[in-house]
Formats: C-alpha cells, sequence, structure tokens
C-alpha cells in the first residue's frame, strides 16, 4: 500500500505555517486579522456538517444546537464556575459529543430524514431553554463574557486578537489532521460504506448503527468547539447562537466549499467570512446580493468551489495494494460446524413467503438452493444472514443460535452473504472496496485510528495485503485502482465476491451471482467457486443457471412457492419428477442434463 500524506495535512500545515508568520511578523490590522477568525470557526462549524452530510450521507438542520451548546458551556464556565476560558475550550466539546450521540442513536433507526428534523427540534429545544432560564442565562439579556485575554502572550507583544486567531487556525489545523486520520483508516471506510451501501456493510461485519452514531457524536464535539470558540468574537452569549440561521450557515460552508471534502468547508468559511465584508460598498443591499451569488455557485457547480479547482490539486489520493503482497492461496478460511435450518418460515401480511423449510450446509460442501422465481430463494438467505428476523423457526451455526441476531453479528460470527442487486461503493476503487471488507478482521479503536501509530500501521499493511490476496484470487488485480462504477458489470460481480472473502467468512451465502453474466463470465464464476470449495470453504449458491448449479453442487436443496420441495444431489434432483413439473410443467419427464446443455451449446 502505497503511503502519501494526505493533501488536507499538507494544506493545514501550510496554512498554519503562513498565519503564524503572518501573525509574528506583519502588521496586520485587527479588522483583518478578526474576519479570519472568524473565517476559521466557520470553517470548523462546515467541518462539523460535512462530516455527517459527506460522509454518511445524514444532513442537519440543527448543527447550532452543538455550536450553541458549546458556546454556551465555556461562556457559563468561564464566568459561572471562574474556570479560565482557555480551559473551558476543551470541555466544552463534551455537551456537543453527548448530544450528538444522544440524537444520534435517538433518531438514525428510522432514516436520514428524520435526523434531519431531530437536529432542528433539539436546536429549537435548546433555544427555548436558554430564552427562559433566567437564573443561569438570564434569558434575552444574554450573559457578558470577559474578554479572555491570556498573559503570557500579550508579555510577548501580542494583541489579544492576533492570538486569538492564532488559536482557532490551530484548531482548525489540528482537526484536519485528525479527520484526515480517521478518514484514511477503517472508520472512515466504514462510514464511505454506509454512505455508498448500507446493507454491504453490515453484511461484512461493520455495526452500522454503532459508526453513525460515533460519526454524528464527533460532528456533534467540533460543531461545540466552533461555538466555543466564536465566544471570544462576541463576548455574549445570547440564545440567538441556536437560531437556524446558524444551522444554514455552517451547512451552506458545507455545501458551498464541497462535501465530502475536507478542505472545502475551510474555503466556505473563508467566502463566508470575507464576501459579505467585501460587498459592503452596497450597504444594505450585500446580504442579497452575497445570497444571488451563493445560489449561482450552488446551482451551476454542485460540488462546490473544490470543484472549480484543477483537478490535479483535488484529486483523491487512493489507496493502492502493496506490490508483491497478493497470496491467493491465504485468502479463503474454513469452518467445522454445520450451518442447520429447521422449519424456518417468514411470512409478509397476507403472502407467506417461507414455510416450514428445513435442511443442512456441511462443512466444507457447496451446496445449491434453486427454484423457481418468487420460491423464496433470497427471502431464505435474507433470513439466514439476519436482514430479516424469522417468523418461525431456528438458524443454528454450531451451538451459536443466529435467530434475530444483528447481520454484522452474523458476520462476526463467520456468515457473509453477497446480493442479487450488485452492492458495492461506486466511488472507490476495487482494492479500497475489498479493503473495507477487512473491518472484522483486525478491528480497531478510535484512538488507534486517530493516532496511528506503529501497531496500527502494521496492521494496517497486514490488512492492505489481505485485500490484495482477495483481489487477486477473483482475478482482479490490475484492475485495483480503476473505480469500482467504471467496471464491466462481470468484474463487480467478482468484485462483491472479493469484498465478502476479505471479512474472512467461514461460510459465503452467494445471492444469485452468476445473474446476468455471459457465458465465459459464467464459466469464470464456475472456476473460481471450484477453487474456494476446494481449500475448505462453506458455500450456499443461490442461482438461475441449472447448468452451472447442476455441474458445480455438491447437493441441492429445491424451493417451490416458499416450501421445500425435494433434496439431493444433482443427478437425483435433475431427474425428481416433482422439481421438473415445478420448472417445466407437467408434460416434462426429466430436466437436461449439464453434458447435454454443453454438448448442444
Amino acid at each position: 500500500m502505497t503511503v502519501r500524506p494526505p493533501i488536507a495535512w499538507i494544506v493545514a500545515a501550510a496554512v498554519t505555517t503562513l498565519v503564524t508568520v503572518a501573525i509574528l511578523f506583519l502588521p496586520i490590522q485587527n479588522y483583518y486579522t478578526g474576519i479570519l477568525a472568524y473565517a476559521a470557526v466557520l470553517g470548523l462549524l462546515g467541518l462539523s456538517v460535512t462530516l455527517t452530510l459527506g460522509y454518511i450521507g445524514y444532513i442537519s438542520f440543527g448543527h447550532a444546537a452543538f455550536f450553541g451548546l458549546g458556546a454556551y458551556t465555556a461562556g457559563l464556565l468561564a464566568v459561572k464556575a471562574s474556570v479560565p476560558f482557555w480551559f473551558a475550550v476543551p470541555i466544552a466539546i463534551l455537551p456537543g459529543v453527548l448530544l450528538g450521540a444522544l440524537v444520534g442513536f435517538a433518531s438514525i433507526r428510522v432514516g436520514g430524514a428524520y435526523f434531519a428534523i431531530a437536529t432542528l427540534t433539539v436546536s429549537e429545544i435548546l433555544r427555548l431553554v436558554a430564552l427562559n432560564w433566567m437564573d443561569l442565562t438570564r434569558g434575552p439579556l444574554g450573559v457578558l463574557v470577559p474578554r479572555p485575554r491570556i498573559a503570557a502572550l500579550a508579555e510577548l507583544g501580542l494583541d489579544f486578537q492576533r492570538y486569538y486567531l492564532l488559536i482557532c487556525v490551530a484548531c482548525l489545523a489540528l482537526t484536519v489532521i485528525g479527520l484526515s486520520r480517521l478518514l484514511r483508516s477503517p472508520y472512515g471506510r466504514a462510514w464511505l460504506a454506509i454512505r455508498e451501501a448500507s446493507d454491504l456493510a453490515e453484511s461484512v461485519g461493520i455495526p452500522t448503527l454503532r459508526y453513525r452514531v460515533i460519526n454524528i457524536a464527533i460532528s456533534g464535539g467540533l460543531a461545540g468547539l466552533a461555538g466555543a470558540l466564536f465566544v471570544p468574537k462576541i463576548l455574549v452569549l445570547t440564545p440567538d447562537l441556536f437560531n437556524p440561521m446558524m444551522s444554514a450557515t455552517g451547512l451552506l460552508v458545507a455545501i458551498l466549499g464541497g462535501k465530502a471534502t475536507l478542505i472545502g468547508p475551510i474555503l466556505g468559511g473563508l467566502v463566508f467570512a470575507i464576501l459579505p465584508e467585501a460587498l459592503r460598498f452596497i450597504d444594505q443591499y450585500r446580504i442579497a446580493v452575497f445570497a444571488i451569488l451563493l445560489l449561482l455557485v450552488v446551482r451551476l457547480q454542485p460540488g462546490g468551489i473544490m470543484a472549480m479547482l484543477p483537478k490535479r490539486w483535488t484529486a483523491r489520493k487512493s489507496q493502492t495494494p502493496i506490490d508483491g503482497a497478493a497470496n491467493p492461496g491465504e485468502a479463503t478460511v474454513t469452518t467445522t460446524e454445520a450451518l442447520r435450518i429447521d422449519g424456518l418460515g417468514r411470512s409478509f401480511g397476507g403472502l407467506r413467503a417461507v414455510h416450514d423449510v428445513s435442511f443442512e450446509v456441511r462443512p466444507g460442501e457447496l451446496l445449491g438452493l434453486i427454484g423457481p422465481n418468487g420460491a423464496g430463494k433470497t427471502t431464505c438467505l435474507t433470513l439466514i444472514s439476519g436482514f430479516t428476523a424469522p417468523g418461525a423457526g431456528r438458524v443454528r451455526l454450531g451451538d451459536a443460535d443466529l435467530g434475530g441476531l444483528a447481520p454484522n453479528v452474523v458476520a462476526d460470527l463467520g456468515v457473509v452473504r453477497t446480493f442479487q442487486q450488485t452492492l458495492l461503493c461506486g466511488q472507490l476503487s476495487p482494492f479500497e472496496n475489498v479493503l473495507m471488507g477487512t473491518h472484522r478482521v483486525a478491528p480497531e479503536g478510535f484512538l488507534a485510528c486517530l493516532i496511528q501509530g506503529k501497531a496500527f500501521r502494521e496492521r494496517e499493511r497486514k490488512r492492505a495485503a489481505s485485500a490484495s490476496e482477495c483481489l487477486a484470487l477473483v482475478g482482479l488485480t490490475d484492475r485495483a485502482a480503476t473505480r469500482a462504477a467504471d467496471l464491466p458489470y462481470g468484474e463487480q460481480k467478482m468484485l462483491s465476491i472479493a469484498v465478502a472473502l476479505a471479512s474472512r467468512p467461514g461460510m459465503l451465502l452467494l445471492d444469485e451471482p452468476a445473474a446476468g453474466l455471459n457465458h465465459t463470465e459464467a464459466m469464470r464464476l464456475s472456476e473460481l467457486l471450484k477453487r474456494l470449495r476446494d481449500r475448505g470453504l462453506t458455500l450456499l449458491v443461490v442461482d438461475h443457471n441449472l447448468r452451472m448449479m447442476m455441474q458445480l453442487c455438491d447437493r441441492i436443496v429445491v424451493l417451490h412457492l416458499g416450501e421445500k420441495l425435494a433434496e439431493g444431489t444433482p443427478a437425483e434432483v435433475r431427474a425428481n419428477p416433482e422439481v421438473v413439473r415445478a420448472y417445466l410443467g407437467d408434460h416434462a419427464t426429466v430436466l437436461p442434463s449439464p453434458t447435454a446443455e454443453a454438448a448442444g451449446a
């Protein structure tokens, strides 16, 4: 895996150095340092919004809740508890983190739209609390906060506006570096997987609820930090800090700069801070003109300012495989436990999708699950893998009962599935998709991803080597750096299998892997499945390609109208009159043999 310093690091370091030099050695007026400090605060607020909007796809209409809470926490600690203000600033991050986790957990189970409404509601509730809690907040009168001077810096000849700007820029730079590290770790890959294909994330062992809540908690903490840093500019705490206009500002800063980027919100913050001041010559019309310019940019360039810059400056640096790391022989694991399905059933309203289905998948075998359209095959896989809870019956892997477990827990137990409609992170490379699939192999803690010490880097190298092995196994090493969405359909199917293999399953459930493949691609898939079985991987395959299934499977289970119709070897199933009737009607006597079909082809 090629290691490059992310562009966000370079920009953050360069900007911090330039600002520091300017503050220390250039005669800058306080008016301009105040504008730049405000831009840094808006950049922080924009980064907090883009973390949820750009990386898990959740829009927020109420980030002012976290922003205002951070401001009030820092200000009240300084005024009411006599805590030095600059010590209160890091403390002010904590309430935003806790509120973000609470809002995320309470609203995220019901979807992104409800999250937007929840944040807006919480923001309005906090505004009303600040407005009416007179003993603590003095309501609309506000709380005056003394200017938080630092005596040691003043003795060095720095006035307040200069070191205030330096502190804001330093916080912004540290935030960019920290987020950049998280985004290039299992945490960032999990967030992108959740945004692009939440079911895929669950299927390879990523607990999506947990990672969504963590994302929103971090976002809330960053907005709280922005609010705390805003206090020295305004020096008064009022309920207007929770105003929806502040939420709209943060959202527009993220969109204007370019969502799903770390530099974009900083550029958006600069525009929001500088342009209204630059338009003062038109007096009362400046806000209207600024709004029109903003709408034009968003309308004409949805990718924001970052999309206007030369691509060589903004091109995303994809992670790449480790040269010579691929060893396809190590890309599979085996299981000694059988999967037993007993009396499995599930109805949807009046539709009985699966009823009293029982069979066993033995360790090391390749079991086929076939049947006409609507037989309940995919529903059966969905029940086994935990995406839908069984209405009746049991699913057991050895002594473990899988019934009712979340899909990521089922994956942790070694049962991983693919999907009938290929699910991939289309904007990522094949290598990055497969690297995302290694999530459960070597789980990482938050601090390890943030610090990225030697042990973390070694584990990351092993994850990259494992991803390279899986790509080599499915024959996509040469396509590792291509955008996944640009791959031909057949290669996307193979890539989806590689992603599943990266999670090191003991049992792999494949839902129509040959659907849409031509003859050559189907033969290539068949050879891959044979190699996986020969290496001891247990496979349960659902497919309509009877020629392939009859040649490939050790045993076959046939479903029809949600019930098990037959079970046996391919030869036994092919000659079963009930199976023939289900597929071909009452006048057929036997299904064509694979040998005869191949000869006819």
